[in-house]
């Protein structure tokens, strides 16, 4: 009898009453089905093949992935929604201003109706007679609207918060926009400075797969000792493993592109090169555009305002609330007449506070208008902290950018001469080695620092506050 008991139990709606967990109205098959569609939505394929990627038909050129990040990225789709959320918030607290209507209706089933009389008095013949004081079904309706009158100004400090908080909304949003750019511009240059690497690494095989080549035959011929070719030959294991690094290093970056433009992640996603040098605008131009326009700075500016308003709206609260409206009164019983009435009515509300919970509210809304000043100053620092270091480190990039194409020049030539002297016994494994390790660094310099200057020229513009793609029309 026990486990019958526990078997309708565990089968039966008793069972969301007794288990804290719960099951959410969904079964496995059901929550599968649910992610796979988000999966879907996502371009996530939750069951994966071993299958390739398929490439996209042409290269994505910088507008084109900037284009794809506006539709696909999803922080910047959660930043859309809490901006849609802010805006609903403001018509939440603009209804407050408008007139309230609310109906209400009753229908009322009685097990008798009720009956009166009036006694009797001497020979009159109206006295005696008995009559009913309510029917025995009765059927009523009510309603009222209602229009504030905000005579303390409360209603209307309350809606100036809500819509400075959707202005602070709608500049986190712009924020996010920014953000999400530099995130695909930084992600476009990384994949192309990770090719070029890679190019520079095939080049450094080649050039020591030669060098080994060479090495071999004078061993052979008894003109090199067997150090000297193993140091050759370590050379080009290292080489080699260097490549296995660059290849992961633009799967890495091709994920992260993929995942900012709302690609497929494995997606075999090609970009067009970028050879331009970025254009370096005026340090002092680049702070004042960056304190007027940083949408960092400009939600917490339009923070304090919100903070500011909420703090008088919460002082207004001291005052009476005052409201004015009319109402109507139905009533299907025989009893009463009329059974229609209609009323107006004038009146106010008054908290007297003295539970102290205003006040408090009070207090914390203008230490919050304090806190938020300091995080302004903060800020203000901090952007000129970052201005400043992200300009030098153009400029940086950009003087080894010029050094880098000279002494890839001076590295060549250095490398010929020694590999010449190797093969006349006038230099060893070690010195065409170091010539070696010089020009690939050199030709690596060469071939990131462009890109990275170009990926701190965006950072630059995000700070200044201004559109991504005005960089890319511009040609910079």
């Amino acid at each position: 009898m026990t486990s019958l008991l526990l078997t309708v139990v565990s089968c039966s709606p008793l069972t969301a009453l007794t288990h804290p967990e719960g099951t959410g109205g969904w079964d496995p098959s059901e929550r599968q089905h649910a992610l796979a569609e988000h999966a879907k939505a996502a371009g996530v394929d939750v069951t994966p093949d071993l299958d390739p990627a398929v490439p996209l038909d042409t290269p994505l050129d910088l507008a084109r992935a900037l284009e794809l990040a506006t539709h696909g990225n999803r922080p910047l789709a959660e930043a859309r929604q809490q901006l849609a959320i802010a805006r609903q918030h403001v018509f939440d607290i603009r209804g407050r201003l408008l007139p309230a209507t609310t109906g209400s209706g009753r229908f009322t089933w009685y097990t008798d109706s009720l009956t009166n009389s009036i006694p009797q008095i001497g020979d009159l013949a109206e006295t005696g007679r008995a009559f009913e004081v309510r029917d025995g079904d009765v059927g009523s309706l009510h309603g009222t609207l209602t229009l504030p009158i905000d005579l303390s100004g409360e209603l209307g400090y309350a809606l100036a918060a809500a819509q400075a908080g959707y202005r602070g909304e709608a500049a986190r949003l712009w924020g996010t926009k920014l953000a999400q750019d530099v995130v695909v511009i930084g992600a476009y240059f990384t994949l192309l400075e990770a090719e070029r690497l890679r190019e520079v690494t095939l080049q450094t095989i080649a050039v020591q797969r030669q060098q080994h080549a060479n090495a071999e035959r004078r061993f052979d011929r008894g003109r090199l000792t067997k150090n000297e070719l193993l140091v050759v030959q370590v050379g080009l294991s290292n080489a080699e493993q260097e490549l296995l690094q660059r290849e992961l290093a633009i799967d890495h970056a091709r994920w992260a592109l993929n995942g900012a433009i709302g690609q497929p992640i494995d997606a075999a996603t090609g970009v067009v090169d970028i050879r331009t040098r970025p254009l370096l605008p005026d340090l002092h131009e680049t702070l004042e555009t960056a304190y007027a326009h940083n949408p960092a700075l400009v939600a917490l500016l339009e923070e304090q305002q919100r903070w500011r308003a909420t703090a008088t709206e919460l002082a207004r609260g001291r005052f009476p609330r005052v409201a004015a409206g009319a109402a109507i009164d139905y009533s299907s019983a025989n009893t009463i007449d009329p059974t229609t009435v209609g009323s107006g009515f004038v009146g106010f509300e008054w908290d007297l506070g003295t539970d102290g919970r205003r006040e408090a509210r009070i207090a914390a809304a203008r230490i919050e208008v304090e806190r938020n000043s300091t995080r302004l100053e903060r800020e203000l620092r901090q952007i000129e902290r970052v201005v400043r270091t992200i300009h030098r480190r153009i400029e940086e990039r950009l003087a080894a950018l010029d050094t880098a194409e000279i002494a890839v020049g001076q590295a060549e030539e250095n490398l010929r001469i020694r590999q010449q002297q190797f093969d006349v016994g006038r230099a060893t494994s070690e010195d065409v080695l170091d010539a070696e390790a010089l020009l690939a660094g050199q030709r690596a310099t060469l071939a990131s620092a462009l890109y990275q200057a170009q990926t701190r020229r965006a950072e630059l513009q995000q700070l200044m506050g201004r559109p991504l793609d005005a960089l890319v029309a511009d040609g910079r």
